[in-house]
C-alpha cells in the first residue's frame, strides 16, 4: 500500500510539477493595504487576489525566471522575478499611483520623459496642485515656470487673464485639455474665464517650450500646454472648501468621488462658485464652475465621459491705462471705456458704465475611449462637442461720430434723430465638434503613434442697439446693424515616432499635414463672402544622447506654419465704421480673396539642451534660435475691445537661453530657480506712415517680449505644515515695435502716435502661501487651513502693455480659507 502511495505522489509530482506557496502583502505608497489587488504569473491564467488586509497566498508551480505581476486599478503594474522573491517568509509589494485615463496614448506620447525626450519642458502633477492651488487662474498658476509670464486685465488674476511663453501670447501657444485643442478656431485665443476652476479637477499639466508636440495635434509657435483632467480615486472622497480674500473675493467648492465601484466604475463631481468685486473699478466676476467625470474600466476597453465648463458673468475691463497712473494708488484702479492723455494727465475720459457686462456659457462634452487591442497596441478615440453662447454689452456713445454707424438711414428708419449714449450688445454663438483618433504601436526599439484631427467650427455673430437715447421710435428691438457667420474646418494627420537607436541615443520624428479652411459668409448689409484654404506641413526631428543615466543632451529642429485669426482678414463687426476686407484689390476695384494682405507665419526652430538629474538636485539648460518669415506681431494698437492689432514682419529672430534648477536640501526644504534671457528683434521690417513714407524697424525689439524672466520657488514641509514662497522678476517689455527709436521716429513724423513712452518697466513680485493639514481625525478625513498673500511688498507695477495702454497688477492682497474632507 505504501508503495502505491509513493508511486502516486511521484506520478503527480511529475505530472503537475513542484508547487510552492508565495505569500505577500500589497500596499500603496502610504503603506495602506489594497483590497482585491491581482497577483498573476505572467503569460498564464494562474493567480489570486488580496484580502481586505492586502495579504494573499498563491500556491502554484513556479519555474525559474517566471515573472509575477501585481496590479490594481489606479496603480502602476509591478513585476518581480520569482528568483528575487522569498518563498519562506512574506513579501511586500508597494504599488505607485498612476493617472487613470482613457487617453494613455496621449499621456505617454505627449508627456516628455526625463532624460529621453529631446524637448524643453516642465511638468506639474496632482500632488503639487493640491499643495499650492487656491483660486489662481491657469495663466497665473503657470507663470512661475521657465520663460512664462501672465497679465490680468482686471489686475487681480480673476476674469480675463493671458499667458505668454517666451513672450509669445496664447494665440500662438497650442493649448489642449485631454488632448482636445482649446484654441478658438476663428480667434486662435484661449479664454480661460470660460473654464473657471479647471485646476481643481486637473491631474497633470505639461508645458513644452518651442515648437509644439504633434501628438497634441495643433501646431504651436511659442509652446504647448497639455492638461489632463482625469480625476480617478481609489477611495471615496467628499471635500468642501471655502475661502475669502481682498476685494470681496470668495470661493466655495465641493468635490465628490465614488472611489472604485464593483472594480469597474468611478464617478467624480466638482462644483465651485467664485465671486469678486475686482481690483479695478467695475471689474467684478461671478463664476460658476462644474466638472463631472464618469469612467468604466473593462478588460480591454476604458470609457470616460467628461462634462465641464462654467456660467460666467463679469464687468468689462479690457482697456488699459496711461503709464503715469501705474504708481498712483487711486488712478491705477480706474476703468475707463475711452481716454486721451498727454504730459502725465488726462485730456478726456469716458467712464465705464455699470451696464457694460458680459454673460457667457461654454459647456464641454467629451467621450473618450481606449481600446487595448494587444499588449503592444492601443487605439484612442476622443469625440467632443463644445457649445458657446453669450453676449457682452459695451459703450457705444462714440457712434455719434460716425455717419449712420448703426445703418439706420441705410435701412429706411427716421433719419432726423441719431442714437446717443448707446449701449451695444454683441452676441456670439459658436459650436465646435470633432473626432481625434490616435493609434499606438510599441515595437522593438520604440513606439509609433499615428493620429488625426477632424475639427469643425461654426459661429454666429451679430450686434444690435441694446439701449440708446433719442433712438428712432420705429427701430424694432431685434434690429441688428451687423450680422455674419464664420466657419473653420481643420483636418490633419500626423505621425510621431520615438525610436531607441541604441542604449544611449533616442530619436524623435514628428510629421504633420494639416488642412485649414476659413470662411466668412451671410454678412448682412455688405454681403462679403470669402473662403481661404491652406495646407501646412510641419516637420520636427530631435536626437537625445545619454552620457550617463543622470546626464543627457539633445538637439531638436522643427518648422511650423500658422495662419492669422479670422478678424485679421476682415473685422466684419466694424464694417459700418469703415473696416474693409484685408485683401488685395484688382484693377477693377474688386477684392481678390485669394490674396490676403496678412500672411501665415513660418518659424524654423532649433533647440539644444542638456539635463542633469541627481538624487538631491536637477539642472537643465536650453538654447533656442527661432527664425521667422512673416511673423505675426502686435503693431502697438488695440481694437475697440482691447485686442492687439497685428500684422506681418518680413523677417524676425528670437534667440535665448533657459536655465532651471531644483535643489532638495532635505526632506523638508526645496528650492527651484529658473531664468531666461532672450533677444527678440526685427531683422527686416517696415511700418508704413502713408503710401509714400515708412519707418524702417530693422533692428528694433519686438513688442511684448521681455528680455529677462527669473523665478524662484522656495518650499518648506514639516508634518502637516507647508509653506511656499514665489519670487518673480520680469525685465523691460516694449509695448510696440519702435523699440528705443520711438523718440527719433516722433521727431521725423510728429504725431504718428499719441504717446511717447513705450516701455513696461521691469518689475519684481513675491507671493506667499502658508497651510496646515491634519489627516485621519475622528470625524474628518482631512482638515486644511491656509493663508495666501500676493504681492507681499505691495509693489505698484504694470504687468503688460500694448501701445499707450498699460495694465496694472493689483496691490498687496490676502486670501484665507479652509478645506475639509469627510
Amino acid at each position: 500500500m505504501k508503495f502505491l502511495i509513493i508511486l502516486f505522489l511521484l506520478f503527480t509530482s511529475i505530472l503537475f510539477g513542484q508547487q510552492k506557496e508565495l505569500r505577500g502583502t500589497v500596499v500603496n505608497e502610504n503603506g495602506e493595504p489594497l483590497n482585491l489587488a491581482n497577483i498573476t504569473i505572467k503569460g498564464t491564467q494562474i493567480g489570486t487576489s488580496t484580502e481586505k488586509n492586502g495579504k494573499f497566498n498563491l500556491l502554484a508551480e513556479f519555474d525559474e525566471g517566471d515573472i509575477i505581476l501585481v496590479s490594481f486599478i489606479g496603480y502602476q503594474t509591478l513585476s518581480k522575478s520569482v528568483d528575487d522573491l522569498n518563498f519562506v517568509g512574506e513579501n511586500l509589494f508597494t504599488l505607485k499611483e498612476k493617472i487613470l485615463t482613457s487617453q494613455t496614448v496621449l499621456v505617454e506620447g505627449s508627456i516628455a520623459k526625463e532624460g529621453i525626450t529631446p524637448v524643453s519642458y516642465s511638468k506639474i502633477d496632482r500632488k503639487e496642485i493640491d499643495e499650492n492651488y487656491i483660486q489662481q487662474d491657469i495663466p497665473e498658476y503657470l507663470s512661475y515656470l521657465p520663460s512664462t509670464t501672465f497679465f490680468s486685465e482686471g489686475g487681480s488674476g480673476l476674469g480675463y487673464n493671458y499667458l505668454s511663453i517666451r513672450g509669445f501670447d496664447q494665440r500662438r501657444i497650442s493649448i489642449s485639455v485631454n488632448g482636445i485643442p482649446q484654441n478658438d478656431p476663428e480667434d486662435n485665443n484661449v479664454y480661460w474665464i470660460d473654464m473657471p476652476d479647471l485646476l481643481a479637477g486637473t491631474e497633470l499639466i505639461q508645458v513644452q517650450r518651442g515648437a509644439g508636440s504633434g501628438v497634441i495635434g495643433y501646431p504651436a509657435i511659442g509652446g504647448s500646454i497639455n492638461i489632463i483632467t482625469s480625476t480617478f480615486s481609489n477611495t471615496k472622497l467628499f471635500e468642501l472648501g471655502a475661502d475669502y480674500g481682498s476685494y470681496n473675493t470668495s470661493k466655495y467648492s465641493a468635490a465628490f468621488s465614488s472611489g472604485l465601484i464593483s472594480n469597474k466604475y468611478s464617478i467624480y463631481v466638482k462644483l465651485s462658485k467664485t465671486n469678486s468685486s475686482g481690483y479695478r473699478d467695475l471689474s467684478w466676476v461671478d463664476l460658476t464652475s462644474y466638472y463631472v467625470s464618469a469612467v468604466r474600466y473593462d478588460e480591454n476597453i476604458t470609457t470616460q465621459l467628461n462634462i465641464y465648463g462654467g456660467l460666467i458673468a463679469d464687468g468689462l475691463v479690457y482697456t488699459g491705462l496711461p503709464k503715469f497712473t501705474i504708481k498712483d494708488r487711486e488712478e491705477r484702479r480706474k476703468n475707463y471705456s475711452y481716454w486721451e492723455a498727454a504730459d502725465g494727465e488726462y485730456l478726456y475720459t469716458v467712464q465705464r458704465k455699470p451696464t457694460e457686462i458680459e454673460n457667457f456659457s461654454q459647456p464641454h462634452f467629451e467621450l473618450l475611449n481606449e481600446f487595448r487591442t494587444s499588449e503592444n497596441t492601443k487605439f484612442n478615440s476622443a469625440l467632443f462637442l463644445i457649445i458657446g453662447n453669450g453676449f457682452f454689452d459695451y459703450d457705444g456713445s462714440w457712434s455719434i461720430y460716425y455717419d449712420d454707424y448703426f445703418r439706420l438711414k441705410e435701412n429706411g428708419f427716421d433719419s432726423t434723430t441719431q442714437p446717443t449714449n448707446a449701449l451695444i450688445r454683441a452676441n456670439v454663438g459658436n459650436t465646435q465638434w470633432g473626432w481625434i483618433p490616435r493609434f499606438s504601436w510599441k515595437h522593438n526599439g520604440g513606439e509609433l503613434i499615428l493620429g488625426g484631427e477632424f475639427r469643425f467650427h461654426r459661429s454666429d455673430h451679430w450686434g444690435k442697439i441694446n439701449f440708446a437715447d433719442t433712438i428712432p421710435e420705429d427701430v424694432p428691438a431685434d434690429y441688428k446693424y451687423y450680422s455674419y457667420n464664420g466657419l473653420k474646418d481643420i483636418i490633419s494627420i500626423y505621425a510621431n515616432e520615438q525610436y531607441r537607436i541604441s542604449d544611449r541615443v533616442n530619436l524623435l520624428v514628428e510629421l504633420q499635414l494639416a488642412y485649414h479652411r476659413y470662411r466668412l459668409y451671410n454678412e448682412a448689409y455688405v454681403g462679403t463672402d470669402f473662403t481661404l484654404k491652406e495646407t501646412y506641413f510641419n516637420p520636427r526631428i530631435g536626437f537625445n544622447y545619454r552620457f550617463t543615466p543622470d546626464l543627457n543632451s539633445y538637439i531638436s529642429l522643427a518648422q511650423v506654419t500658422r495662419e492669422p485669426r479670422l478678424k485679421t482678414y476682415y473685422d466684419a463687426a466694424e464694417s459700418s465704421a469703415g473696416a474693409t476686407p484685408q485683401f488685395e484689390v484688382d484693377k477693377y476695384g474688386n477684392y481678390d480673396f485669394s490674396q490676403p494682405l496678412v500672411l501665415p507665419e513660418t518659424m524654423n526652430d532649433i533647440e539644444v539642451g542638456a539635463n542633469l538629474n541627481k538624487r538631491n538636485y536637477s539642472l537643465s539648460v536650453n538654447l533656442f534660435y527661432m527664425l521667422f518669415t512673416n511673423e505675426i506681431v502686435k503693431k502697438g494698437q488695440v481694437d475697440r475691445f482691447g485686442q492687439p492689432v497685428t500684422g506681418n514682419m518680413d523677417r524676425t529672430i528670437h534667440t535665448g537661453i533657459e536655465f532651471s534648477g531644483t535643489f532638495r536640501f532635505s526632506n523638508h526644504f526645496d528650492f527651484t530657480l529658473n531664468a531666461t534671457y532672450s533677444n527678440n528683434y526685427i531683422s527686416d521690417g517696415k511700418h508704413y506712415i502713408d503710401d509714400q513714407n515708412y519707418l524702417d524697424l530693422s533692428g528694433n525689439n519686438i513688442s511684448g517680449f521681455p528680455d529677462w524672466t527669473v523665478n524662484g520657488i522656495i518650499k518648506f514641509y514639516s508634518g502637516g505644515f507647508f509653506t511656499q514662497l514665489w519670487l518673480k522678476y520680469v525685465g523691460d517689455i516694449y509695448t510696440d515695435n519702435y523699440g528705443n527709436n520711438l523718440q527719433n521716429y516722433l521727431s521725423d513724423y510728429p504725431g504718428f502716435v499719441d504717446y511717447n513712452d513705450n516701455v513696461v518697466e521691469a518689475y519684481f513680485v513675491s507671493n506667499l502661501l502658508i497651510s496646515y493639514e491634519l489627516n485621519a481625525m475622528a470625524v474628518l478625513n482631512k482638515l486644511k487651513i491656509f493663508l495666501q498673500i500676493n504681492n507681499i511688498f505691495d509693489n505698484l507695477y504694470a504687468a503688460y502693455g500694448i501701445g499707450k495702454e498699460f495694465f496694472p497688477a493689483a496691490e498687496r492682497r490676502f486670501t484665507a480659507g479652509i478645506k475639509i474632507g469627510l
